[in-house]
């Protein structure tokens, strides 16, 4: 029979699949063995870096796909380039004998890495290499290198590096031995997994192939690449992710060199172990390594929904996260406290309808703790509760890695307290039952009806709305009286949240009639009747939000969002110049200031009118008042250079004076009003001219609210406060003296001042969300 091998066609692949061909020709002369080769887009691709373009199985996919449509017998690669498993329906062959798996340096004129200049450039296409390098020397400055061995040599001399680093197996193949410089020991340096081997890749189906492969086996290397891709595979590790492990027999057993770290090589851990069986000693080793790299998980209890319901432990934490894994219904509030660069991963889960499965979010909490220092589990309610946090947990401790639980409120007590109804209640409930209402096949949990049906306890159902009628059928059948009070609370702890009241035998109709949604908390028991005397009676007042333009105010919806009623007042349109920029002009600026989100978008309406982009603004630095502003600049593609650390013009001009000199040209983006103590304190020291981008605009309020409805009125800048009383009529003083201002900032507070507010909150910093605390405040 003919077989065909299938090859790359580098000198290297080559020279490795003839070997193949001739092992197996000797040893099979009845069959012939034909080489065809194959070009794979990593060859095509000499350019870039491999974790660039996809990383090493770019090297084998189109091989691959030779051998599963049989075009091809089998395919001859590199261990080391294989992933840990091969595509579906292909498997490796046992392996055989390899070469010398170390790394080599070839040096352009030194004669040990020991005596390189320092200073001295080496050349490297591996992350894995290139850490091993810097740990020996940290000097060196290591650059990156495609191609392949002949291409990398004469690269090193018409760029005159220093050197260059490659595998032994590879220089000995190509009869190539006699450049190398210098053998590198796995105490220095810890070689690619499996480097060295070769793996023969075949059909799972041609058994009779395999055996003729598998006659060339090498015990000892066997085991040794069986540690070294093992390790690999329990780390998850990539192209992208330096990884290194060098196993080797020894009179006692083997010992296995361990490395691994993150993509910038800021975290690296390295281990030694010694044993006799080579799955255990990766075990070993991964567990090692593991407790070197990893972060810390913290699985933190959001609440059932207000953001205002996490607690002060967990909140501190979610600031300084590098990355958080967070569920549904996790309010957008909480993922804005986290700090910029931090990672945000959605994993959320709805009526079986998973973003991932729980084996994932397992895995990926264990992938992230070893990318970064500080990693959040951000679950609804409180981990442990119904929450799947334990496997979490339990997960996290058998891969050696350090978790920390924060508790948090669960729905299970919030969504009856919320809505007026206790758990518990002297005289009435001794106790409450917790339990899910459904099991993992969305099936109704197997209950004990007939215990439940007799208890003096209050029982709580999780996650029970679609069960709602088969609960209320099963426990009228085990005996409890049709008339036992019976509350579904829906979207508890939201602006959202309905609750409905009726008995056992009537609850399931009204629910249906009044529509409730998921998520939603069953509580059955007579202390549902406590809901009438606890319940407060409905608060009609509102909170007063002045804006500026008439898109809806974010202010007003973050309080929406935590269930306050909001009137909207516009008190001002903004009106936008559409002044030309001068190319030249522009090109002689050292610096654009933005002390708002209307400077903003007005400076970019004009660019766009001048026909101007981004491109004219490269060498610009840009300066911004605080985080809205910054934000807002995100928006077009450009991250502010400078922000003071506190917002405010007094802050913004001292941080510009220590900025700026002479020869700057600083360009103060601003409304037509207002900045005058920023251009006070730039012109002595810089050439700074003002450009009027927008108008803010007196508007006339259409329905000025009765003092009695409004509990608070906000004002996000001083002209909305100014017009606002100028215009409220006979009643102005008594707003002045009865009802709480909320300011944005000094300038806004100034103005209320000056028109004699009695009781006036200024947000700790110029954001919505901090008027928000203030708006709380002033409700106590």
């Amino acid at each position: 029979m003919k077989y065909i091998i299938g090859s790359r066609g580098s000198r290297l692949a080559l020279i490795q699949t003839k070997y193949v061909q001739e092992k197996l020709a000797k040893a099979y002369p009845e069959h012939t063995f034909e080489i065809q080769i194959i070009k794979t887009k990593g060859d095509k691709i000499q350019n870039k870096p491999l974790d660039k373009i996809g990383g090493k199985g770019l090297f084998v996919k189109e091989i691959e796909e030779k051998i599963i449509s049989g075009e091809i017998h089998m395919g001859v690669h590199s261990m080391k380039d294989m992933p840990p498993t091969p595509a579906k329906g292909l498997v490796f062959t046992k392996v055989w004998k390899r070469e010398d798996p170390r790394d080599v340096l070839i040096l352009r004129t030194a004669k040990h890495l020991s005596e390189l200049r320092e200073g001295a450039v080496i050349a490297t296409g591996s992350k894995r290499r290139a850490f091993q390098l810097l740990k020996l020397r940290p000097d060196l400055q290591i650059i990156n290198i495609r191609g392949n061995v002949d291409t990398r040599l004469r690269k090193m001399e018409e760029q005159q590096l220093d050197g260059i680093v490659l595998a032994a197996a590879g220089l000995k193949r190509l009869g190539m031995e006699d450049v190398i410089t210098q053998y590198l020991a796995p105490e220095d340096m810890i070689s690619a997994p499996a480097q060295g081997a070769l793996a023969l890749e075949v059909r799972e189906d041609q058994k009779e192939l395999q055996k003729m492969l598998d006659v060339f086996c090498d015990e000892e290397t066997m085991n040794e690449v069986c540690a070294e891709r093992n390790f690999l595979e329990q780390m998850g590790g990539s192209c992208h992710t330096p990884a290194g492990a060098r196993c080797q027999k020894t009179d006692q057993g083997y010992e296995l060199y361990a490395m691994f770290g993150n993509e910038d090589g800021s975290k690296q851990a390295y281990t030694k172990v010694y044993g006799t069986c080579p799955e255990i000693l990766a075990q070993t080793a991964v567990k090692n390594i593991k407790k070197q790299l990893a972060g810390i998980v913290y699985l933190i209890g959001a609440g059932p929904g207000d953001p205002g319901l996490i607690t002060v432990k967990g909140k501190e934490i979610l600031k300084k996260a590098d990355c958080v894994i967070y569920d549904r219904l996790i309010p957008q509030e909480l993922l804005d406290e986290t700090k910029e660069g931090c990672e945000h991963i959605y994993v959320g889960k709805e009526n079986h309808h998973h973003t991932m499965k729980q084996e994932q979010i397992n895995e990926l909490l264990a992938q992230k703790a070893l990318q970064y220092d500080i990693v959040v589990r951000l679950k609804g309610g409180d981990p442990f509760v119904f929450g799947r946090g334990g496997e979490e947990a339990i997960y996290l401790a058998d891969h050696g890695i350090y978790c920390e639980v924060v508790p948090g409120i669960s729905s299970c007590i919030a969504a009856a307290e919320l809505a007026g109804i206790p758990v518990t209640h002297r005289g009435i409930s001794k106790g409450f039952r917790v339990v899910t209402a459904h099991d993992r096949r969305n099936q109704l949990s197997d209950f004990n009806f007939a215990s439940m049906a007799k208890s003096e306890e209050t029982l709580v159902f999780l996650m029970g709305l679609s069960k709602l009628e088969e609960i209320t059928m099963n426990l009228l059948k085990n005996g409890m009286d049709a008339n036992t009070p019976v509350a579904v609370v829906s979207s508890a702890a939201s602006t959202k949240q309905q609750t409905c009241e009726a008995t056992l035998n009537t609850i399931h109709e009204k629910v249906k009639q009044e529509k409730l949604s998921s998520p939603a908390v069953i509580v059955v028991g007579d202390v549902v009747k406590l809901q009438k005397q606890i319940q407060k009676p409905e608060d009609t007042t509102c909170h007063l939000v002045t804006k500026i333009g008439d898109q809806p105010s974010k202010l007003a919806q973050i309080l929406k969002d935590h269930g306050c009623k909001v009137k909207e007042l516009q008190t001002g349109e903004i009106s936008y110049r559409y002044d030309r920029i001068s190319k030249e002009e522009l090109a002689k600026v050292t610096y654009l200031i933005f002390t708002s989100r209307y400077g903003v978008h007005g400076f970019m309406k004009q660019m766009k009118s001048s026909n101007l982009d981004l491109r004219d603004l490269f060498d610009k630095k840009i300066v911004v008042v605080g985080k809205k502003t910054k934000d807002v600049l995100m928006q077009y593609g450009i991250i502010a250079d400078l922000m003071p650390e506190e917002a405010g013009e007094i802050n913004l001009s001292e941080l510009m004076k220590q900025e700026v000199d002479a020869k700057d040209v600083v360009w103060y983006c601003k409304g037509i009003s207002g900045g005058e103590k920023l251009k006070k304190a730039l012109t002595p020291i810089c050439q700074v001219t003002e450009k009027v981008m927008y108008e803010n605009n007196r508007k006339i309020l259409s329905e000025i609210p009765e003092m009695k409805d409004i509990r608070s009125v906000s004002f996000t800048c001083a002209s909305s406060a100014r017009r606002f009383f100028d215009q409220i009529g006979e009643e102005k003083q008594q707003w002045i003296e009865n009802i709480p201002c909320i300011s944005i900032g000094e300038k806004t507070t100034k103005q209320l001042r000056e028109i004699g507010v009695r009781h006036i909150l200024e947000s700790k910093d110029t954001t919505y969300v901090s008027m928000f605390y203030k708006i709380k405040e002033s409700m106590l």
